[in-house]
């Protein structure tokens, strides 16, 4: 073979293997691009689900709190030591749902990096934690106040007004424990809003801390309470009484008010539990280290915990008629007014007024009476 061919031959192998190279990097290239397609997509569609699932959240809880608060403070029947809590309740829910979501959605759509400086950092987080505490304060005051008036029905009751202090008394007892939560919030170099504690040891007992002082303690109290009162309404219904009808009455009707108050209890133990064990597993196992996923998971336990505000409008809906029935009137009466007002004559409208005014001053009237 001369020079000349075996220069061809050698330029002919050089452009046949840069070719091939440049067409496998090329396959290389593709391959990955499909990959990486479903994987966006994916993404795509959990963000998609979980910002719909952050909206109908927020929605359902904030209108569904604001009625439970318009009937407990205009209907003058419904202004009981119970739903002075369940009124209390609502507030709390209404303080994560109306404060808390608007702020967290954007720091998880940022990877938690966070935009609105050190003071919000030492606020947002414990208000969280805070509106949490109040809750399961406000079930615990309830359920033992509801046991006091079953098991001891002769002696001395809580009033409405001492339901008030007692209110007051649980939002001060709420601050007291994320006080630390508070200190130790800073913005990292990194942008972040995180904790920082002089060592690893004091976060770990913060957290059993939490777990005890928001989860296991006041549910014990809770289910302990709510066992006893079963119990009695058993004894109360299998007892020889002279007036047995009577006393059937009026132990339904308390049993319609424990149900509805085990049930909002239930809510509440199984919708925070996800996010208290995910912390407990990020603290002592380093979790985010090997799981990929886990501040993912966690996203959706928030999500979780947030649904429980909405979750209780609905649960007073189901499990009792007087909200029932007081939901019920407002939504007519604000949906068939607004209808009827359209189609009447500036007259007629003045007329309408003056009777809704009327009946609105009579049946205050008639429940002060009452």
């Amino acid at each position: 073979m001369n020079p000349s061919s075996y220069k061809d031959v050698l330029n002919f192998t050089n452009t046949t293997t840069a070719t091939l190279g440049t067409s496998w990097s090329i396959a290389r290239t593709a391959n990955l691009t499909q990959e990486a397609e479903p994987a966006m997509d994916v993404n795509m569609f959990m963000k998609a689900f979980k910002l719909t699932l952050y909206a109908i959240i927020f929605l359902i809880s904030a209108m569904g709190n604001v009625l439970v608060c318009i009937i407990i403070l205009k209907r003058r029947k419904m202004k009981t030591v119970t739903n002075y809590f369940i009124l209390n309740l609502a507030l709390a829910d209404l303080t994560l749902t109306l404060i808390c979501i608007p702020f967290d959605i954007p720091v998880q759509e940022m990877n938690y990096r966070w935009p609105y400086g050190s003071f919000m950092c030492r606020i947002l987080y414990p208000l969280q934690t805070m509106s949490l505490f109040a809750s399961v304060f406000t079930l615990t005051a309830v359920s033992l106040t509801r046991y006091w008036a079953i098991l001891y029905p002769l002696r001395r009751q809580l009033t409405t007004t001492s339901a008030k202090s007692l209110i007051a008394i649980i939002w001060l007892l709420s601050l007291i424990p994320v006080s630390p939560y508070i200190s130790v919030l800073r913005i990292d170099e990194t942008g972040i809003c995180d904790e920082h504690w002089g060592k690893q040891g004091n976060r770990k007992i913060y957290t059993v801390a939490l777990f005890i002082a928001q989860y296991a303690v006041p549910l014990s109290i809770i289910a302990a309470a709510y066992i006893s009162i079963g119990r009695e309404l058993s004894r109360k219904n299998s007892d020889g009484l002279e007036n047995k009808f009577l006393q059937n009455a009026k132990n339904e009707e308390a049993s319609k008010v424990i149900r509805m108050l085990v049930a909002v209890t239930i809510l509440f133990a199984v919708c925070v539990l996800p996010t208290n064990v995910m912390w407990l597993w990020l603290d002592f196992d380093n979790a985010d280290q090997y799981f990929s996923q886990f501040w993912e998971v966690v996203a959706f336990c928030n999500i979780l915990t947030f649904s429980n505000s909405a979750a209780n409008p609905v649960c007073y809906l189901i499990t009792n008629a007087s909200y029932r029935k007081e939901f019920a009137r407002i939504l007519k009466r604000c949906f068939l007014t607004k209808k009827k007002r359209r189609n009447l004559r500036p007259d007629e409208l003045q007329m309408l007024e003056t009777t809704e005014l009327n009946l609105s001053r009579r049946e205050n009237v008639l429940n002060s009476s009452g």
